[in-house]
Protein backbone atom coordinates (compact mmCIF):
# COMPACT_ATOMS: atom_id res chain seq x y z
CA UNK A 1 0.00 0.00 0.00
CA UNK A 2 1.26 3.46 -0.86
CA UNK A 3 2.50 5.77 1.91
CA UNK A 4 -0.14 8.36 1.06
CA UNK A 5 -2.84 5.75 1.78
CA UNK A 6 -1.32 4.30 4.94
CA UNK A 7 1.55 5.83 6.89
CA UNK A 8 1.94 2.59 8.88
CA UNK A 9 3.08 0.64 5.83
CA UNK A 10 6.49 2.28 5.48
CA UNK A 11 9.00 2.18 8.34
CA UNK A 12 11.29 4.86 6.94
CA UNK A 13 8.32 7.19 6.45
CA UNK A 14 7.17 6.58 10.02
CA UNK A 15 10.59 7.55 11.34
CA UNK A 16 10.63 10.59 9.08
CA UNK A 17 7.37 12.03 10.40
CA UNK A 18 8.04 11.03 14.03
CA UNK A 19 11.64 11.42 15.19
CA UNK A 20 10.70 9.91 18.55
CA UNK A 21 11.05 6.47 16.97
CA UNK A 22 14.65 7.13 15.98
CA UNK A 23 15.45 8.60 19.39
CA UNK A 24 14.00 5.61 21.23
CA UNK A 25 15.77 3.09 18.98
CA UNK A 26 19.11 4.82 19.50
CA UNK A 27 18.53 5.05 23.25
CA UNK A 28 17.68 1.35 23.59
CA UNK A 29 20.47 0.07 21.39
CA UNK A 30 23.06 2.30 23.04
CA UNK A 31 22.55 0.26 26.23
CA UNK A 32 23.80 -2.96 24.62
CA UNK A 33 26.86 -4.17 22.73
CA UNK A 34 25.78 -5.21 19.20
CA UNK A 35 28.07 -8.25 19.05
CA UNK A 36 26.41 -9.81 22.08
CA UNK A 37 22.82 -9.46 21.02
CA UNK A 38 21.74 -12.51 19.06
CA UNK A 39 20.51 -15.65 20.79
CA UNK A 40 21.83 -19.02 19.75
CA UNK A 41 19.71 -22.14 19.62
CA UNK A 42 20.67 -25.71 20.52
CA UNK A 43 18.61 -26.79 17.53
CA UNK A 44 19.35 -26.15 13.88
CA UNK A 45 15.74 -25.45 12.99
CA UNK A 46 14.39 -22.12 11.81
CA UNK A 47 10.82 -20.99 12.20
CA UNK A 48 9.96 -19.34 8.90
CA UNK A 49 6.24 -18.89 9.46
CA UNK A 50 4.73 -17.68 12.71
CA UNK A 51 1.58 -19.49 13.83
CA UNK A 52 -0.70 -19.79 16.85
CA UNK A 53 0.87 -23.20 17.43
CA UNK A 54 4.26 -21.57 17.81
CA UNK A 55 2.89 -18.99 20.27
CA UNK A 56 1.12 -21.70 22.26
CA UNK A 57 4.29 -23.78 22.52
CA UNK A 58 6.24 -20.72 23.65
CA UNK A 59 3.61 -19.81 26.25
CA UNK A 60 3.59 -23.26 27.75
CA UNK A 61 7.35 -23.84 27.95
CA UNK A 62 10.00 -23.22 30.59
CA UNK A 63 12.33 -20.26 30.08
CA UNK A 64 15.20 -22.26 28.56
CA UNK A 65 12.84 -23.69 25.95
CA UNK A 66 11.41 -20.22 25.33
CA UNK A 67 14.92 -18.92 24.60
CA UNK A 68 15.43 -21.75 22.09
CA UNK A 69 12.10 -21.01 20.42
CA UNK A 70 12.83 -17.29 20.24
CA UNK A 71 16.22 -17.90 18.64
CA UNK A 72 14.63 -20.01 15.87
CA UNK A 73 12.76 -17.02 14.40
CA UNK A 74 14.56 -15.91 11.26
CA UNK A 75 12.43 -12.80 10.69
CA UNK A 76 11.44 -10.93 13.85
CA UNK A 77 9.32 -8.49 11.85
CA UNK A 78 7.02 -11.38 10.86
CA UNK A 79 6.50 -12.19 14.53
CA UNK A 80 5.54 -8.58 15.31
CA UNK A 81 3.29 -8.43 12.26
CA UNK A 82 1.51 -11.66 13.20
CA UNK A 83 0.82 -10.33 16.69
CA UNK A 84 -0.42 -6.99 15.39
CA UNK A 85 -2.84 -8.70 12.98
CA UNK A 86 -4.24 -10.98 15.69
CA UNK A 87 -4.80 -8.58 18.58
CA UNK A 88 -7.96 -10.20 19.93
CA UNK A 89 -6.31 -13.55 20.50
CA UNK A 90 -5.61 -14.37 24.12
CA UNK A 91 -2.55 -16.29 22.88
CA UNK A 92 -1.05 -13.10 21.42
CA UNK A 93 -1.46 -11.13 24.64
CA UNK A 94 -0.14 -13.99 26.74
CA UNK A 95 2.89 -14.27 24.44
CA UNK A 96 3.81 -10.59 24.96
CA UNK A 97 3.49 -10.97 28.73
CA UNK A 98 5.64 -14.13 28.67
CA UNK A 99 8.20 -12.32 26.50
CA UNK A 100 8.28 -9.45 28.99
CA UNK A 101 8.89 -11.83 31.91
CA UNK A 102 11.60 -13.63 29.95
CA UNK A 103 13.38 -10.37 29.16
CA UNK A 104 13.00 -9.27 32.77
CA UNK A 105 14.84 -12.40 33.97
CA UNK A 106 17.29 -13.10 31.13
CA UNK A 107 19.79 -10.44 30.05
CA UNK A 108 20.53 -12.18 26.72
CA UNK A 109 16.81 -11.99 25.82
CA UNK A 110 16.73 -8.32 26.72
CA UNK A 111 19.77 -7.80 24.47
CA UNK A 112 18.11 -9.77 21.69
CA UNK A 113 14.93 -7.70 21.86
CA UNK A 114 16.95 -4.47 21.98
CA UNK A 115 18.53 -5.49 18.68
CA UNK A 116 15.06 -5.87 17.16
CA UNK A 117 13.48 -2.89 18.91
CA UNK A 118 12.87 -1.13 15.58
CA UNK A 119 10.55 -3.95 14.48
CA UNK A 120 8.77 -3.83 17.83
CA UNK A 121 8.31 -0.06 17.77
CA UNK A 122 7.32 0.34 14.13
CA UNK A 123 4.86 -2.56 14.13
CA UNK A 124 3.42 -3.20 17.60
CA UNK A 125 3.65 0.39 18.86
CA UNK A 126 1.35 1.51 16.03
CA UNK A 127 -1.08 -1.41 15.95
CA UNK A 128 -4.81 -0.78 16.20
CA UNK A 129 -5.44 -2.58 19.50
CA UNK A 130 -4.88 -0.56 22.69
CA UNK A 131 -4.12 -3.54 24.91
CA UNK A 132 -1.51 -5.01 22.59
CA UNK A 133 0.03 -1.60 22.00
CA UNK A 134 0.36 -0.89 25.72
CA UNK A 135 1.93 -4.33 26.24
CA UNK A 136 4.46 -3.29 23.62
CA UNK A 137 5.20 -0.04 25.48
CA UNK A 138 5.69 -2.00 28.68
CA UNK A 139 8.32 -4.09 26.87
CA UNK A 140 9.93 -1.00 25.30
CA UNK A 141 10.12 0.70 28.68
CA UNK A 142 11.92 -2.36 30.06
CA UNK A 143 14.43 -2.20 27.19
CA UNK A 144 15.03 1.45 28.03
CA UNK A 145 16.12 0.29 31.51
CA UNK A 146 13.31 2.23 33.14
CA UNK A 147 13.23 1.75 36.90
CA UNK A 148 9.41 1.54 36.85
CA UNK A 149 8.51 0.42 33.32
CA UNK A 150 4.85 -0.35 34.00
CA UNK A 151 3.56 2.87 35.55
CA UNK A 152 0.37 4.18 33.96
CA UNK A 153 1.81 7.65 33.30
CA UNK A 154 4.94 6.25 31.65
CA UNK A 155 3.01 3.98 29.31
CA UNK A 156 0.59 6.79 28.45
CA UNK A 157 3.55 9.04 27.64
CA UNK A 158 5.04 6.46 25.26
CA UNK A 159 1.62 6.03 23.66
CA UNK A 160 1.38 9.78 23.12
CA UNK A 161 4.83 10.30 21.58
CA UNK A 162 4.83 7.14 19.46
CA UNK A 163 1.22 6.58 18.44
CA UNK A 164 -1.08 9.52 19.10
CA UNK A 165 1.41 12.03 17.67
CA UNK A 166 1.06 10.28 14.29
CA UNK A 167 -2.46 11.72 14.12
CA UNK A 168 -1.38 15.33 14.56
CA UNK A 169 -3.21 17.62 12.15
CA UNK A 170 -0.21 18.70 10.06
CA UNK A 171 0.51 15.07 9.10
CA UNK A 172 -2.84 14.40 7.46
CA UNK A 173 -4.16 17.86 6.44
CA UNK A 174 -2.73 17.95 2.91
CA UNK A 175 -4.19 14.50 2.16
CA UNK A 176 -7.77 15.61 2.97
CA UNK A 177 -7.50 19.31 2.11
CA UNK A 178 -10.21 19.15 -0.57
CA UNK A 179 -12.67 17.52 1.82
CA UNK A 180 -12.16 19.43 5.05
CA UNK A 181 -12.41 22.87 6.62
CA UNK A 182 -9.85 25.40 5.35
CA UNK A 183 -6.97 25.69 7.80
CA UNK A 184 -3.56 27.28 8.38
CA UNK A 185 -0.59 25.68 10.13
CA UNK A 186 1.91 27.92 11.93
CA UNK A 187 5.28 26.58 13.08
CA UNK A 188 6.27 27.25 16.69
CA UNK A 189 9.78 26.87 18.08
CA UNK A 190 10.41 25.30 21.48
CA UNK A 191 11.00 28.81 22.81
CA UNK A 192 7.64 29.95 21.40
CA UNK A 193 6.00 27.05 23.23
CA UNK A 194 7.76 27.90 26.50
CA UNK A 195 6.67 31.52 26.12
CA UNK A 196 3.05 30.50 25.56
CA UNK A 197 3.06 28.21 28.61
CA UNK A 198 4.79 30.53 31.03
CA UNK A 199 4.14 34.07 29.81
CA UNK A 200 1.27 33.97 27.29
CA UNK A 201 3.76 35.77 25.06
CA UNK A 202 4.02 35.44 21.27
CA UNK A 203 6.93 36.64 19.14
CA UNK A 204 6.15 39.59 16.87
CA UNK A 205 6.74 37.72 13.59
CA UNK A 206 4.65 34.74 14.77
CA UNK A 207 1.93 37.13 15.93
CA UNK A 208 1.87 38.70 12.47
CA UNK A 209 1.49 35.25 10.87
CA UNK A 210 -1.44 34.49 13.17
CA UNK A 211 -3.15 37.80 12.39
CA UNK A 212 -2.70 37.21 8.65
CA UNK A 213 -4.04 33.65 8.95
CA UNK A 214 -7.14 34.84 10.83
CA UNK A 215 -7.77 37.39 8.08
CA UNK A 216 -7.31 34.80 5.31
CA UNK A 217 -9.71 32.42 7.06
CA UNK A 218 -12.51 34.97 7.17
CA UNK A 219 -11.88 36.79 10.44
CA UNK A 220 -12.81 34.03 12.90
CA UNK A 221 -10.89 30.84 13.67
CA UNK A 222 -10.92 27.74 15.84
CA UNK A 223 -7.50 26.94 17.33
CA UNK A 224 -5.82 23.75 18.48
CA UNK A 225 -2.46 22.13 19.12
CA UNK A 226 -2.74 18.34 19.39
CA UNK A 227 -6.13 18.98 21.01
CA UNK A 228 -8.52 21.91 21.20
CA UNK A 229 -9.16 24.17 24.25
CA UNK A 230 -12.70 22.84 24.71
CA UNK A 231 -12.08 22.51 28.47
CA UNK A 232 -11.42 26.25 28.93
CA UNK A 233 -14.97 27.55 29.37
CA UNK A 234 -15.21 27.63 33.19
CA UNK A 235 -11.70 29.03 33.68
CA UNK A 236 -12.29 31.57 30.93
CA UNK A 237 -15.55 32.73 32.56
CA UNK A 238 -13.62 33.54 35.73
CA UNK A 239 -10.71 35.12 33.85
CA UNK A 240 -12.92 37.62 32.01
CA UNK A 241 -15.53 37.91 34.79
CA UNK A 242 -18.24 36.73 32.37
CA UNK A 243 -17.87 39.92 30.33
CA UNK A 244 -18.35 38.15 26.99
CA UNK A 245 -19.53 41.22 25.11
CA UNK A 246 -16.39 43.14 26.10
CA UNK A 247 -13.75 40.46 25.63
CA UNK A 248 -15.31 38.18 22.98
CA UNK A 249 -17.54 40.64 21.09
CA UNK A 250 -20.50 38.31 21.56
CA UNK A 251 -23.96 39.51 20.65
CA UNK A 252 -26.78 39.14 23.17
CA UNK A 253 -28.25 36.15 21.29
CA UNK A 254 -24.90 34.30 21.07
CA UNK A 255 -24.40 31.64 23.76
CA UNK A 256 -20.87 31.88 25.22
CA UNK A 257 -20.76 28.09 25.67
CA UNK A 258 -21.04 27.72 21.89
CA UNK A 259 -18.76 30.60 20.90
CA UNK A 260 -15.99 30.73 23.51
CA UNK A 261 -13.58 28.96 21.13
CA UNK A 262 -14.24 31.43 18.31
CA UNK A 263 -11.07 33.52 18.04
CA UNK A 264 -10.74 36.79 16.15
CA UNK A 265 -7.60 38.34 17.70
CA UNK A 266 -4.33 37.57 19.47
CA UNK A 267 -5.66 38.56 22.89
CA UNK A 268 -8.42 35.95 22.75
CA UNK A 269 -5.94 33.33 21.57
CA UNK A 270 -3.66 34.05 24.54
CA UNK A 271 -6.61 33.80 26.93
CA UNK A 272 -7.50 30.35 25.62
CA UNK A 273 -3.91 29.20 26.04
CA UNK A 274 -3.93 30.59 29.56
CA UNK A 275 -7.18 28.91 30.65
CA UNK A 276 -7.06 25.53 28.88
CA UNK A 277 -5.46 22.67 30.81
CA UNK A 278 -5.61 20.54 27.65
CA UNK A 279 -3.47 23.01 25.71
CA UNK A 280 -1.02 23.26 28.60
CA UNK A 281 -0.71 19.49 28.79
CA UNK A 282 -0.13 19.24 25.04
CA UNK A 283 2.47 22.01 25.08
CA UNK A 284 4.38 20.45 27.95
CA UNK A 285 4.63 17.14 26.07
CA UNK A 286 6.30 18.75 23.05
CA UNK A 287 10.06 18.26 23.29
CA UNK A 288 10.92 20.14 20.10
CA UNK A 289 9.17 22.45 17.66
CA UNK A 290 5.37 22.38 17.45
CA UNK A 291 2.43 23.40 15.28
CA UNK A 292 -0.38 25.86 15.97
CA UNK A 293 -3.48 25.01 13.96
CA UNK A 294 -5.97 27.68 12.93
CA UNK A 295 -9.19 26.50 11.24
CA UNK A 296 -11.90 28.58 9.61
CA UNK A 297 -14.71 29.07 12.12
CA UNK A 298 -17.98 27.36 11.18
CA UNK A 299 -20.97 28.53 13.22
CA UNK A 300 -22.96 25.35 12.80
CA UNK A 301 -21.70 21.98 11.59
CA UNK A 302 -24.60 19.91 10.17
CA UNK A 303 -25.13 16.29 11.21
CA UNK A 304 -21.81 15.20 12.69
CA UNK A 305 -20.85 11.53 12.62
CA UNK A 306 -17.98 9.47 14.03
CA UNK A 307 -16.53 6.91 11.61
CA UNK A 308 -14.38 3.93 12.61
CA UNK A 309 -11.79 2.81 10.08
CA UNK A 310 -9.72 -0.33 10.67
CA UNK A 311 -7.66 -2.43 8.25
CA UNK A 312 -8.47 0.15 5.54
CA UNK A 313 -12.17 -0.60 5.90
CA UNK A 314 -14.94 1.68 7.11
CA UNK A 315 -16.53 -0.63 9.68
CA UNK A 316 -18.89 1.50 11.74
CA UNK A 317 -20.50 4.95 11.92
CA UNK A 318 -22.34 6.60 14.81
CA UNK A 319 -23.97 9.85 15.79
CA UNK A 320 -22.81 11.25 19.11
CA UNK A 321 -26.27 11.60 20.58
CA UNK A 322 -29.92 11.55 19.55
CA UNK A 323 -30.31 13.36 16.24
CA UNK A 324 -33.88 13.81 15.02
CA UNK A 325 -32.84 14.79 11.50
CA UNK A 326 -30.82 11.59 11.15
CA UNK A 327 -33.79 9.53 12.35
CA UNK A 328 -36.17 11.31 9.96
CA UNK A 329 -33.80 10.68 7.06
CA UNK A 330 -32.56 7.26 8.18
CA UNK A 331 -32.71 5.54 4.78
CA UNK A 332 -31.00 8.46 2.99
CA UNK A 333 -28.24 8.56 5.61
CA UNK A 334 -27.64 4.81 5.60
CA UNK A 335 -27.61 4.63 1.80
CA UNK A 336 -25.09 7.47 1.64
CA UNK A 337 -22.81 5.99 4.32
CA UNK A 338 -22.81 2.63 2.51
CA UNK A 339 -22.06 4.24 -0.84
CA UNK A 340 -18.68 4.06 -2.54
CA UNK A 341 -18.52 7.86 -2.81
CA UNK A 342 -18.75 8.22 0.99
CA UNK A 343 -16.16 5.49 1.58
CA UNK A 344 -13.80 7.07 -0.96
CA UNK A 345 -13.88 10.40 0.90
CA UNK A 346 -13.38 8.87 4.36
CA UNK A 347 -10.52 6.69 3.10
CA UNK A 348 -8.64 9.73 1.83
CA UNK A 349 -7.03 9.71 5.26
CA UNK A 350 -3.44 8.34 5.23
CA UNK A 351 -4.15 5.74 7.93
CA UNK A 352 -5.19 2.08 7.89
CA UNK A 353 -6.87 2.65 11.28
CA UNK A 354 -8.36 5.88 12.62
CA UNK A 355 -11.48 7.50 14.04
CA UNK A 356 -12.80 10.09 11.59
CA UNK A 357 -15.29 12.84 12.40
CA UNK A 358 -17.31 14.09 9.45
CA UNK A 359 -20.43 16.08 8.72
CA UNK A 360 -23.09 15.34 6.13
CA UNK A 361 -25.19 18.07 4.54
CA UNK A 362 -28.38 16.27 3.53
CA UNK A 363 -29.45 19.04 1.14
CA UNK A 364 -26.64 18.19 -1.28
CA UNK A 365 -25.09 15.01 0.22
CA UNK A 366 -21.85 16.90 0.80
CA UNK A 367 -19.43 15.13 3.14
CA UNK A 368 -16.85 17.17 5.05
CA UNK A 369 -14.09 15.56 7.10
CA UNK A 370 -13.74 17.53 10.33
CA UNK A 371 -10.78 15.79 11.95
CA UNK A 372 -8.91 12.50 12.27
CA UNK A 373 -8.31 10.90 15.68
CA UNK A 374 -6.29 7.93 16.94
CA UNK A 375 -8.00 4.55 16.74
CA UNK A 376 -7.95 4.14 20.49
CA UNK A 377 -10.01 4.16 23.67
CA UNK A 378 -8.69 7.69 24.17
CA UNK A 379 -11.07 8.66 21.34
CA UNK A 380 -14.75 8.50 22.23
CA UNK A 381 -16.57 5.49 20.79
CA UNK A 382 -19.77 7.60 20.49
CA UNK A 383 -22.69 5.13 20.69
CA UNK A 384 -20.38 2.13 20.46
CA UNK A 385 -18.15 0.63 23.15
CA UNK A 386 -14.44 -0.03 22.65
CA UNK A 387 -14.83 -3.10 24.88
CA UNK A 388 -18.20 -4.60 23.95
CA UNK A 389 -18.11 -3.73 20.23
CA UNK A 390 -14.51 -4.62 19.39
CA UNK A 391 -15.44 -7.06 16.62
CA UNK A 392 -17.72 -4.46 15.05
CA UNK A 393 -15.13 -1.68 15.17
CA UNK A 394 -12.29 -3.94 13.99
CA UNK A 395 -13.84 -6.36 11.48
CA UNK A 396 -17.50 -5.61 10.69
CA UNK A 397 -17.09 -4.70 7.02
CA UNK A 398 -14.76 -7.64 6.41
CA UNK A 399 -17.42 -10.04 7.72
CA UNK A 400 -20.57 -8.35 6.38
CA UNK A 401 -19.59 -6.21 3.38
CA UNK A 402 -21.50 -3.28 4.83
CA UNK A 403 -21.10 -0.57 7.49
CA UNK A 404 -22.66 -0.93 10.94
CA UNK A 405 -24.58 2.30 11.62
CA UNK A 406 -26.01 3.67 14.88
CA UNK A 407 -28.18 6.79 14.49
Amino acid sequence: MEVENDIFSNKSYLKKINKNFTDLIELIQSNFKPLLLLLSSKECLEIKEISFEYLQEFNGSNQNRQIDLLSMINDFHKLCLFLSLNPLSYVSHYFIEELYQLALNKLQVKQHLAFYCEDILLTLAVCYDDDLRFSCFKLISLLMNESQPTTKDRLAYLNRICYESLYDFHIYYDKIKSFTIESKIIDLTKQDINDLINKQFIRKDVEEKIIEAIYQLGGYVFIKMHRSPKDAYQNLCKEINDEWSRYWNLKSEEDARLYFMRVENIYQLKLLFKTSDRLHEDLKQIDSDGKLILRKWINSIPNEYRCFVCNRQLNAVSTYQFNQQSINNEKQIKDLINSKSFEDIILKIPYSHAVVDCSIDLTNSKVTIIEVNPFSKRSSAAKFSWTIDKYILYYYYQNNQSVFIKL
